[in-house]
């Protein structure tokens, strides 16, 4: 899948993904906000403008770090439909650099946008940039078992479940935590994903 990348933004067949800055507060806000984009973990939800101002705070802080954050996602020429216009922002994707030197790939996606493969398009960007730095680091991503469309991207952008097992995270009784990872990970970093699935 070709993607066009300068500094500032990277052009996906139908998106157009750029650094999050202070001005997407509001529309971060509107998707991380709604209850439907939290259905595996409502808990999530942010009910207050600063959560979601934390949220663009720790993706400039991992870009200004290591190259690389969360992306806001816009619909790009080719993306454009009936009910989503060119332009429009529906979401944050993209990579953030953990603590203990993992990339965390990850997506929050407004409910419009489901179901046409956008999750997969944005998995992809990421992991091929990612990949394309010297020393790349791993890719990893943390799924709950409630949500298999997520674990289904996870594979879809190459790689493989390294662990499942029960989570911290306040969750309904019988679902457990998955992590995948592009490459076997050590068990510093695996212990610090579990802790924070």
């Amino acid at each position: 899948m070709p993607f066009l990348h300068s500094d500032s933004r990277v052009a996906t067949p139908r998106l157009v993904l750029s650094a999050l800055t202070p001005d997407d507060v509001d529309a971060v806000f509107a998707v991380y906000g709604d209850p439907e984009t939290w259905q595996h973990l409502p808990s999530g939800q942010h009910a207050r403008r600063d959560q979601s101002s934390e949220v663009v705070n720790e993706s400039m802080a991992s870009t200004r770090a290591s190259g690389l954050g969360q992306w806001a996602v816009r619909i790009g020429p080719a993306g454009a439909a009936a009910d989503l216009h060119e332009g429009s922002f529906i979401g944050t994707g993209g990579l953030t650099m953990t603590p203990v030197g993992v990339w965390n790939l990850g997506y929050r996606l407004a409910r419009r946008s489901w179901g046409r493969g956008f999750a997969t398009e944005i998995s992809h960007a990421a992991v091929e940039i990612a990949r394309g730095g010297e020393g790349a680091a791993a890719i990893t991503v943390r799924v709950l078992s409630n949500n298999p469309a997520s674990a289904s991207v996870a594979r879809r952008a190459g790689l493989d479940k390294v662990w499942e097992g029960s989570t911290s995270a306040p969750a309904e009784t019988g679902v457990y935590g998955e992590i995948y990872s592009d490459r076997p990970l050590d068990q510093r970093s695996l212990a610090w994903l579990i802790a924070h699935v």
